[in-house]
């Protein structure tokens, strides 16, 4: 996979602790590696509202259709 550079600002504070926890020639791994984690959490809030959504409008659909299976029309 082809890599790009980037120029990133951080918090003095969060830089202290990276570099206290993270070796020095593996920074941009953990940094990809947190990232590709956000983004798979944020995908999968992002996946969950949509079914959220999709499951209320079914039940909007289904209490219509009780309507119509209650009059006898099959």
């Amino acid at each position: 996979m082809a890599s790009v550079r980037i120029n990133v600002c951080l918090p003095e504070e969060i830089y202290q602790h990276l570099k206290e926890e993270v070796k020095p020639r593996e920074t941009s791994r953990f940094i990809t590696m947190a990232i590709n984690k956000m983004i798979g959490e944020m995908r999968q809030e992002r996946l969950a509202a949509e079914y959220r959504e999709a499951a209320g409008e079914m039940r909007v659909q289904y209490k219509d259709l009780e309507g119509t299976v209650d009059d006898g029309i099959d």
